[in-house]
């Protein structure tokens, strides 16, 4: 399992992970993935587009990951997520907690444009 990531000048925070997130990828890029949400900006873009596969365990840091950001008052969104892995977090109803775009450019699009009062 991999945990990469790249901030933007435009101050997004765009976290890739790769590989499956079973109980020992997991164990390898929980501590890291939960720094850089929590040290992020009000921006953070998770990219699953690599992810083979998702445990409960893995839903579970990335929700920790997108509590995190939010209770600064920022926003996350996760992208680019494979069938089987989709269905999971919808399975679980992360879908209906932290939003989800196909693409990473519409997820950028999500995360840099002000929500509507």
């Amino acid at each position: 399992m991999e945990c990469l990531y790249e901030d933007t000048a435009d101050g997004v925070r765009v976290i890739r992970l790769a590989g499956r997130m079973d109980l020992e990828g997991n164990e390898k890029i929980a501590l890291q993935f939960n720094t850089l949400t929590a040290a992020a900006g009000p921006a953070v873009i998770v990219d699953l587009s690599s992810v083979d596969f998702l445990s409960s365990l893995g839903i579970g840091t990335i929700l920790t990951g997108a509590k995190n950001v939010t209770l600064r008052k920022g926003v996350v969104v996760l992208c680019g997520a494979r069938p089987h892995v989709l269905s999971a977090l919808e399975r679980t109803h992360v879908t209906t907690m932290i939003p989800m775009c196909a693409t990473l450019g519409e997820a950028r699009v999500r995360v840099t444009t002000p929500a509507e009062s």
